[in-house]
C-alpha cells in the first residue's frame, strides 16, 4: 500500500495466483523431495511470470545451496540445518500458498529457535499484516527492533503498519458516521488526524463527524485548519460555508460557496446545493437537471428539484414535481409536509388539506416528530384552508367591532348598544390568504342613551358587499358595499368604500406555553359616498394571554392596555340635560386598560378550533378630542 504521509511505505508482495501459483507449488514440492534441479527450474519459470515474488528467489537460493551441499559434501564438513530452518521454510511456503495464519504460526516457532534471525521476524510481520492483525504486527516489529536493533527495513515496516492502522481507523470512522454513531466517528477521526495531520482525507472525516455531532463552531475551526494546508479543497470549502451559514456568518458562507464552485470539481448535485444556499435556485435547478441527465442522481435526490423550483418562486411547478414523485415512489413524511406548504402557496387548497392530513397522521403514528405547537399550527392551517363561509355576531357598547377590521361602521351616537350579524362566503376558497369574500350584514341599535336617536326597528339596516384581501403577507383588506334600510326603518341607504389593516401577534391559541405576549392592532377608514361622510376607527391592544387550564385548556384570559383613535367628519356638539355643551370635535383619542376572555371550540383531530366566543371590557381616559373617547367600552363576539 502507498503511505498517506511524507514518505513511501514498503509495498507488500501480492500473493501468488493462477499459473504462477501452480508452478511455484510444484517448485516447493520438488524442493521438499530434494529434487533441487526441478525446484530451481520451476521456481525460475514462476518468477518469470511474477518477477515481484521475492519468496521464489529465496527458494532458488535455498535449492542451489542445498544442491551444492549434496553434490559437494566435502565443502561442508559441519553442514547441518540451522536452528529454525525447517519451521522457517514451512512459514515461507504457507505464505506463498496464501495461508497467512499458518505462516505466522511457523514463523513464531522459527523465531523461538532463532531469535536473531531477521528473515523469520520479517516473515511473521508480513503474515500478520496480511491478516490485518495490525496491533500484533506492531508488537512483532517492536520485538524485532529490540532483538536486532534499529534497522531501516524495520522502521519502514513500522511506518507502513501505522499507516494501515490509520486507514482502518478512518474506515471505521466512516462506518460509525454512516450508522449514526457520531461520537465514535469523532474519536476515530481525531486519532487519525493526530497521527497524520497532513492528510486532508482524514481532516475531511473529522469535519464531517463534527457536523454530524452538531459541533458547528468546532467543525468550522477544523475546516479552517484543513484549508490552511490545502486552500482550494472544494469539499472543505463547502463544509465550512455550511457551518458559517449556521453560525450566522452569511457573507463568509457566500464567499466559501463561491470559491468552492470556482474550484470546479464538485459533483453536479453538490453544485446544485451550493447554488441553492447562495440564493440562486435557477442555477441550482439547472445543475440538478444536468445531474439527472448524466445519471448522477441518487434515490431521493430528485425531490430536491421541487425545493429548487419552490425557492425560485414557481410553486406550481414544484407542486407538480411533488405530485409526480408521490405517485411514483411515495414521499417521505417530511417531504409531504413541505409539499403541503407548497400546495398552500400555490392556492391548491384541496391538495394542501390532503397533504396536511397525512402529516398529522404521520405525527400521530410516530413517523414524523413535531413539537406540540407545530402540530396545532398545522391543524390551524387545515382550518383556514377548509373555511368557505362563516358567521360573526357582535354586540358592542360604545365603540366599533375589531373582529376582522371591516365588520362595523361608526354610529352617529357613541353612547349606545349596537348588534351586528354578518354572513360571509369565499367563492374561490382561501388562496393562501388572498381571498375574496361576499357578505351580507344586518345591524341594529338596541339601546341609545339619547332618546332622540333611532333605535330598534327604526335603526335596522342591512348591507351587502364584496371585500378582497390581495396580499398573503399583509393583512390589508378593501371593501365596497351597499347599505339600505330594513323593515321600513329611518336609515338612509348609501354606498360605502372601506379600507382596513390589521396586525396581530399571539392572538391564536397556544398549546406549548401557559401564557404568552399578545398584541393586536386594527385600523379602518371609509367614506359614505352619498352622505359625503368620512370616518376612521383604530384600536391597539397589548397584554399577556393566560390559558386557564384548570377550567379548560381552550379558555384564555387577556388583560391588556388599550389605545384608540376615532375620527368622524359628521361629529356634532351635543347639549346635555342641564344645558351644558359637551366637549366636541371631529376626533377622539383615549387610552386605558381592559380584560378579555375568549373560549375556543369546534375542533377535530385534523382541525384547530374554528369558533370562539369573546368578551372584553375596557375603561379608557380621554387623551384628546371628543368626550366619546372616555368611559367604559364593552364588546361580545360570537364567531362561527
Amino acid at each position: 500500500m502507498l503511505c498517506h504521509g511524507q514518505g513511501q511505505a514498503e509495498i507488500l508482495p501480492l500473493p501468488l495466483s493462477g499459473p504462477a501459483y501452480a508452478i511455484a507449488n510444484e517448485a516447493y514440492g520438488a524442493y521438499n523431495r530434494k529434487d533441487y534441479d526441478l525446484a530451481i527450474a520451476k521456481a525460475r519459470e514462476a518468477l518469470r511470470q511474477r518477477d515481484d515474488a521475492g519468496q521464489l528467489r529465496k527458494l532458488i537460493a535455498l535449492a542451489e545451496r542445498d544442491k551444492d551441499r549434496r553434490d559437494h559434501p566435502e565443502r561442508y564438513p559441519d553442514a547441518r540445518p540451522k536452528p529454525g530452518y525447517l519451521d522457517g521454510n514451512r512459514a515461507l511456503r504457507a505464505y506463498a500458498e496464501g495461508d497467512y495464519e499458518r505462516s505466522a504460526q511457523f514463523a513464531r516457532k522459527a523465531i523461538s529457535q532463532a531469535p536473531k534471525n531477521a528473515d523469520y521476524r520479517m516473515m511473521l510481520i508480513e503474515a500478520l499484516q496480511r491478516q490485518q492483525r495490525l496491533e500484533e504486527a506492531e508488537v512483532a516489529t517492536h520485538d524485532a527492533v529490540q532483538a536486532l536493533g534499529p534497522q531501516p527495513a524495520l522502521s519502514r515496516r513500522l511506518q507502513s503498519i501505522h499507516e494501515q492502522m490509520a486507514v482502518v481507523k478512518a474506515a471505521q470512522g466512516y462506518e460509525a458516521l454512516a450508522r449514526g454513531d457520531n461520537d465514535t466517528a469523532v474519536s476515530y477521526a481525531r486519532d487519525v488526524v493526530q497521527r497524520y495531520p497532513q492528510e486532508i482525507a482524514y481532516r475531511r472525516l473529522l469535519v464531517s463527524a463534527l457536523i454530524a455531532q452538531q459541533q458547528y463552531a468546532e467543525a468550522r475551526s477544523a475546516a479552517t485548519e484543513a484549508l490552511a494546508l490545502k486552500g482550494n479543497d472544494a469539499t472543505l470549502l463547502a463544509q465550512r460555508g455550511q457551518m458559517r451559514l449556521r453560525l450566522g456568518d452569511k457573507p463568509g458562507a457566500q464567499q466559501d460557496f463561491a470559491q468552492a464552485l470556482a474550484v470546479g470539481n464538485l459533483p453536479l448535485r453538490e453544485q446544485a446545493s451550493l447554488y441553492a444556499a447562495m440564493g440562486q435556485p435557477r442555477q441550482a435547478l439547472e445543475r440538478m437537471q444536468q445531474a439527472r441527465d448524466a445519471g448522477e442522481l441518487q434515490p431521493g435526490d430528485e425531490v430536491q428539484m421541487a425545493y429548487f423550483l419552490s425557492q425560485s418562486g414557481d410553486d406550481h411547478a414544484a407542486l407538480a414535481v411533488f405530485k409526480r414523485l408521490d405517485r411514483q415512489n411515495g414521499l417521505k413524511p417530511k417531504e409531504v409536509q413541505d409539499a403541503a406548504y407548497t400546495a398552500m402557496r400555490a392556492s391548491e387548497d384541496a391538495q394542501a388539506i390532503a397533504y396536511f392530513d397525512r402529516v398529522l397522521d404521520y405525527q400521530k403514528a410516530g413517523d414524523l416528530k413535531m413539537p406540540d405547537q407545530q402540530v396545532f399550527d398545522t391543524r390551524r392551517a387545515v382550518s383556514d384552508l377548509s373555511r368557505e363561509w362563516g358567521v360573526t355576531n357582535t354586540t358592542t357598547y360604545r365603540g366599533a367591532s375589531t373582529s376582522n377590521g371591516l365588520s362595523g361602521t361608526p354610529s352617529r351616537s357613541n353612547d349606545s348598544v349596537q348588534n351586528s350579524t354578518e354572513v360571509f362566503w369565499r367563492p374561490a376558497g382561501y388562496r393562501d390568504a388572498r381571498f375574496v369574500e361576499l357578505y351580507g350584514r344586518v345591524t341594529d341599535t338596541l339601546w341609545n342613551k339619547e332618546s332622540g336617536n333611532d333605535k330598534g326597528m327604526d335603526a335596522l339596516q342591512g348591507a351587502v358587499g364584496v371585500r378582497i384581501k390581495p396580499f398573503s403577507e399583509y393583512n390589508v383588506m378593501a371593501a365596497f358595499e351597499r347599505t339600505f334600510p330594513l323593515a321600513g326603518s329611518k336609515v338612509d341607504g348609501d354606498w360605502l368604500v372601506r379600507l382596513g389593516y390589521g396586525s396581530s401577534i399571539g392572538t391564536d391559541l397556544r398549546v406549548d406555553v401557559p401564557s404568552w405576549w399578545t398584541s393586536q392592532l386594527y385600523a379602518e377608514g371609509g367614506r359614505y359616498l352619498n352622505d359625503k361622510r368620512n370616518y376612521f376607527n383604530s384600536e391597539w391592544q397589548l397584554g399577556r394571554s393566560f390559558r386557564l387550564d384548570r377550567v379548560s385548556p381552550r379558555l384564555v384570559v387577556f388583560p391588556h392596555v388599550v389605545a384608540a383613535v376615532d375620527y368622524d367628519s359628521k361629529m356634532r356638539s351635543e347639549v346635555d340635560a342641564l344645558g351644558r355643551t359637551k366637549t366636541s370635535s371631529d376626533n377622539a383619542g383615549g387610552a386605558g386598560v381592559g380584560v378579555g376572555v375568549r373560549y375556543w371550540f369546534r375542533e377535530t383531530a385534523h382541525k384547530a378550533p374554528q369558533s370562539y366566543v369573546d368578551f372584553s371590557v375596557q375603561y379608557r381616559e380621554k387623551v384628546f378630542g371628543d368626550d366619546s373617547a372616555e368611559g367604559v367600552f364593552a364588546r361580545l363576539t360570537y364567531s362561527w
